[in-house]
This record gives structure tokens, sequence and C-alpha cells, in this order.
């Protein structure tokens, strides 16, 4: 958007009908507005290249879900800190009350919603940028990910390094998900990568979780030989540990374990937890320099990896003699 000149509200009322003062609450996120007016000033607002001169407002969109998750908390901090950083307002959307961001003035949105499905649905003109999601170049959308091929691939490198041979992914949820497939294909690819067996590396799934899933799905695991399991998710980490218990395993005596990572968390767990960690920091860092981007020039140079880290800790060690 160009920089509006100081006669932007009197061009704006002009344009719409409404008085000065109409447009300026409007413009402002306050009430008093229909939502047909505030509509029709927004989007004359945007058609004529008008930027709001006081703090900016971004609006960050989240799942429509009643579950709560590590995940999401640690995304959240870690946008919450870039935004105070860079003086800007956070405004929390869930995907089931999108059609809310039609009546505020918004200098840009930050999706978090891992399908895509709510930004093929969005009649909006505003800069978005999406987190952990597939890139979609529509409208100048483009995304910041995580490079989970590379994590999954150092993870199962440093498990085959201690010995193993016999390796499980524990993962949930659908397919559709960016991180769930990029995750799979590269665990996959680590058969030819470290010169495993054909049944060297096992998955399991679980798309309708039940009282006992995380039980029954690490016992399957354990079952079909594996002496090493990666869970795929920060939320599983705790309840991974208390299932290989249950299932009278002995982490890592009997049965290495490598989860995602939690922060504060996962290393004070017993044993501390060897993780594979997302940069949130980074990838809050680097959605807000491509929002911005989208925001002060209409374009972007293209999508953005952010690489995960391995934390080495004491979950991981040689596999039981015989295995």
């Amino acid at each position: 958007m160009r920089k509006p000149s100081d006669n932007g509200l009197r061009q704006i009322a002009e344009k719409t009908g409404f008085n000065i003062s109409t447009v300026s609450r409007a413009l402002n996120n306050r009430a008093g507005v229909s939502n047909t007016a505030t509509r029709r000033i927004l989007q004359a607002a945007r058609e004529l290249g008008y930027r709001n001169p006081a703090k900016p407002v971004y609006a960050v969109i989240l799942p429509a879900t009643r579950e709560s998750s590590w995940y999401l908390h640690c995304v959240l901090a870690a946008l919450r800190e870039e935004s105070l950083q860079r003086n800007v307002q956070l405004e929390i959307v869930f995907t089931d009350q999108a059609e809310f961001l039609q009546e505020r003035n918004l200098a840009g949105i930050i999706s978090l919603d891992y399908n895509s499905e709510i930004v093929h649905h969005l009649n909006t003109v505003i800069p978005l940028v999406c987190l952990n999601d597939f890139p979609i170049h529509l409208d100048n959308i483009y995304s910041v990910s995580s490079n989970d091929a590379q994590g999954i691939r150092e993870a199962v490198g440093l498990l085959v390094s201690h010995g193993h041979r016999k390796i499980g992914m524990f993962f949930r949820g659908g397919l559709d998900v960016r991180g769930t497939k990029e995750r799979i294909a590269a665990f996959e690819e680590c058969r030819d990568l470290f010169a495993l067996e054909p049944d060297a590396l096992e998955l399991q799934n679980c798309q309708n979780p039940y009282k006992n899933y995380f039980f029954d799905s690490i016992l399957s695991l354990i079952r079909r030989g594996v002496t090493a399991i990666i869970c795929s998710g920060e939320s599983e980490s705790a309840e991974a540990l208390a299932a290989v218990r249950l299932c009278g395993r002995r982490v890592p005596d009997d049965l290495s374990l490598i989860c995602y990572e939690v922060k504060y968390f996962s290393r004070f767990l017993d044993p501390p937890l060897t993780t594979i960690e997302q940069d949130f920091p980074a990838l809050a860092h680097a959605a807000f320099e491509l929002l911005e981007q989208l925001i002060h020039t209409g374009s972007a140079p293209g999508d953005v990896v952010i690489n995960c880290r391995l934390h080495e800790r004491s979950s991981v060690s040689i596999p039981p003699a015989g295995k």
C-alpha cells in the first residue's frame, strides 16, 4: 500500500458516503459501526492505499479445535514475543470465526491453520503468511515452515549411530498436514540413506484417538521388534514415556525414545528426553519479516524454511543385547 495522504480519512468518507467520524471508528476497530458499513469502509481504504498510522494489528488464525496442545502454546508464545519487539498488536481468531476478519482493520494475517482450509475461503486482500503449512501462492500468500525432513533424518541418524536397526515412528492425525507428510516421507527415505533393511522402519498412526491409543500404538511397535521409537509431535512426549513404562519397558535400557522438544519441560522428565526442536523464535521472526515485506512491497522473495535442532540427552542408548 502507498503512504496515505493527510486527507486519507476524507477521501474514504467521500468514496463511501459515510462521515469522517464513522470512517475513523471503523478504521480503528471501534464499536458503533455496522458490519456492512465497516466492510465498505475497509474495502475503500484498501483501494485507496490507506495505512493506519496507529499500532498495526495482525490477526493470528488458529485451527477450530477444542484441544489445546504444546505445539500451539510454543508457537503462540514465540509470536507474542516477536510482536512485543515490533510493537504490533495481535488478535487471535479461530477458523470458524474467520468471517470476523472482514470486519477488522488488519495490517496482516498469520495463519496457523494446518490444512490451509480457511486460506482458500478468505475473501480478503490482506497480506497473509502461513506458518508450518504447505506453500500456497495464491495472491502472494507464502509460508514459513520448519524443516521437518531434516529433523527426522538427524534423529534416525542418531539412532543408527547407536546401533539401532529396527526403528519405529509414532504419529497421529491426518496425512493432509504438511508436517506429518514431510516427517513420514523423510522417515521412509532413511532406509536408503542409512542402508537399512526393507523392514527396518515401522510406522504407527492413530487417526481416531481413544483412551488407550498411546499404550496400544507403542505396544504394537514394540511387538514388531523395534528398539527405538520417534514420537512425532510436541504433545506426545510425556504420554509416550508413560506408555513405554506401562508396556513394561525402561527408557533407554530397553527402548530408546526421541520426542519433539517442549521448552522448560522435556529436559526435566525422567529420563531427560532426546528431542527434535522446532525453532519457534526463528519461525516467528521469519513470519513477521515475510509478512512485513508483503505489506510494504506487495511481494516476497519466496517461502522460508527453518532447520530443526536435535538435543541429545539421556533417552537414547545402544540397543539391548541380542536386539
